[in-house]
């Protein structure tokens, strides 16, 4: 009955220090959560030049996760960590020292674009210590690693963001040395990786994106993918805002955190349950829990149909989260697997970004209730679009036109 408690054991043991350096990275990733507030209530900023600031941050990472991917390629992966995440650590703990504002917002503009440059590395650092059918149960307990620190860190968060500032900043630093040190301490280096000597007479990566349609159309799914899942942090407040007047704030503080826990305790029974699904089979689940827990949206008037909606996309969210890395590491080049891991999270980062800004407009013509069956149709159709690529690749046809 409990066969999923013993999913985790049996792994290398770089895998179980690479899940406490993300649960401690996440422990600590204090200061981009509450950017936002940081710039309006202690730094004076107004609303409006708040949001370009942090829209600001979220394109800087883009070239950073690609910079990081490049370098871990060509590099090593232990290296490029080591840099990225001492130089972010570096500039966040030197808002510490200085009063000037305009620094201050300079200084986390750079450390948000070196911790981009890690997140391609340590996906990529997990591919590469584990063979192919064991990377779903890897990347489960690194998704794991992840959530717990975010549910413990937030709290902390948010006593300190309040009551001693300067202890934010500084426990932001830590929590990212003390991660470099468990990797200069327990990672064992790959080497330098001679790009020449490995890729001689190949073609490059962007001559490979051009050609290999199958991993193109697969980076598509996983941008339409993240499209519906931005709609939890955009479109579901302002529903709830919509029902609940001045409660909405609190309702939706409740649900992320039912969406916390449900991370916590469902993501090693999901990853038990569905071991032996294929990575594509797993996501098309993923595909149709967020039909569901999104569509469902559009017809709740009450608070506990939210909560069910909640654990539905969820639910989703594990499947999702702990399979389309897995497939693209499976299916691509070892070589160029930084890069692609970056493009992953750059195909995240777009997806989320034009699913907030065209549900925006969206929401001002159709209204706020209308964005759930739109975003179920969405779901359904990407949903089937999956299912029919995994029959395609059983069958091994070619998606090369």
């Amino acid at each position: 009955m409990f066969n999923f408690i013993k999913l985790y054991k049996g792994l290398p043991k770089n895998v179980y220090i690479l899940f406490w350096i993300q649960l401690i990275n996440r422990l600590g990733d204090f200061v981009v959560p509450f950017l936002a507030m940081f710039l309006i209530n202690k730094l004076q900023f107004n609303s409006k030049t708040a949001s370009i600031l942090v829209t600001c941050i979220v394109l800087l990472q883009i070239p950073g996760s690609m910079l990081g991917g490049i370098i871990s390629d060509y590099w090593s992966r232990k290296g490029t960590y080591i840099l990225s995440q001492t130089l972010s650590g570096l500039c966040i703990l030197s808002c510490v020292f200085i009063n000037n504002k305009i620094w201050i917002v300079i200084l986390i503009f750079l450390s948000a674009f070196f911790s981009a440059s890690v997140k391609p590395t340590v996906n990529t650092m997990l591919y590469d210590f584990l063979p192919p059918n064991k990377r779903k149960t890897g990347q489960s307990l690194l998704y794991l690693g992840v959530n717990l620190g975010v549910s413990l860190g937030t709290l902390l968060a948010g006593f300190m963001f309040n009551n001693y500032l300067k202890l934010f900043f500084i426990c932001d630093a830590a929590t990212s040395f003390a991660a470099v040190g468990l990797v200069v301490f327990n990672i064992k280096d790959e080497g330098k990786r001679n790009l020449k000597v490995n890729t001689k007479n190949k073609p490059g990566f962007i001559h490979e994106l051009k050609t290999n349609y199958k991993i193109t159309f697969f980076l598509f799914m996983y941008l339409m993918y993240s499209f519906i899942y931005a709609q939890n942090s955009f479109s579901l407040p302002l529903m709830l805002n919509s029902l609940f007047d001045g409660k909405g704030p609190v309702f939706f503080g409740y649900l992320m955190s039912i969406n916390a826990i449900t991370v916590v305790s469902l993501t090693a029974v999901i990853t038990y349950l569905m071991r032996k699904k294929s990575s594509l089979i797993n996501i098309t689940f993923g595909g149709i829990l967020y039909a569901i827990g999104f569509g469902m949206i559009g017809f709740s008037r009450h608070f506990p149909l939210f909560i069910l909606s909640t654990i539905f996309w969820t639910i989703g969210e594990i499947l999702n989260s702990t399979n389309f890395g897995v497939y693209l590491a499976n299916n691509s080049n070892e070589e160029m697997r930084g890069r692609y891991s970056s493009l992953m999270f750059i195909c995240y980062s777009l997806g989320r970004a034009i699913g907030i800004l065209s549900m925006g407009g969206y929401i001002n013509k159709f209204g706020i209730t209308a964005v759930w069956p739109f975003i179920m149709l969405i779901a359904c159709c990407i949903s089937l679009t999956m299912f029919l690529f995994h029959i395609s690749s059983k069958k091994g046809i070619s998606l090369n036109f």
